[in-house]
């Protein structure tokens, strides 16, 4: 149950109307995470940004992308968000066993090439300790660009920041248009 309302469509701030269109557009709904900070035009805003730039500009492959949004996800503990990746993460080609392993176990799974070990790595640590350690970084470097890299970097903490505000808020998993009629 949210701590908070949710800010339905036609109750958003007036900032956030945009951000609204713009998300029902490209994924049918407004997703409850961004309805929490509907409140806030400013927040929605930046929430949108967000979305658009991890959905719309990284060049990281779809596959990466969500091994390190998993990991995060699954070392968070976040339902909500394991509900909306993990069946991005089987569109870009991922098995239920990796998916369960996206953590310490996927460091050294041979389910995973090395660079996928990596990034495993890279954003567990960085979910646990805030920092990760230099030989995370470095595995990185071994596979990555220094523009992939920042974007790994960045997909880590977009994960931390979403699911902070999910599991803060008590954002709940849509259900399916089929289920609530």
């Amino acid at each position: 149950m949210p701590k908070i309302p949710y800010a339905h469509e036609g109750s958003e701030a007036p900032e956030a109307t945009p951000v609204y269109k713009q998300l029902k557009k490209g994924f049918g709904l407004v997703p409850n995470v961004v309805k929490l900070l509907g409140h806030s035009g400013p927040a929605t805003q930046a929430m949108g940004a967000l979305l658009d730039t991890y959905f719309g500009k990284l060049s990281l492959s779809p596959r990466i992308r969500e091994i390190a949004y998993l990991t995060v996800a699954r070392a968070n503990g976040c339902s909500y968000c394991q509900g909306h990746h993990v069946p991005m993460g089987k569109a870009a080609g991922l098995t239920d066993g990796q998916i369960d392993r996206l953590g310490p176990e996927g460091f050294a799974s041979p389910e995973f090439v090395e660079a996928e070990r990596a990034v495993i790595r890279f954003a567990y640590e960085t979910t646990k300790q805030v920092a990760a350690s230099d030989a995370a970084i470095d595995a990185l470097k071994g596979h990555f660009s220094p523009k992939e890299v920042a974007e790994l970097a960045f997909v880590a903490a977009a994960g931390n920041f979403i699911q902070r505000i999910g599991k803060n808020l008590g954002a709940e998993l849509e259900m399916p248009a089929s289920a609530a009629r």
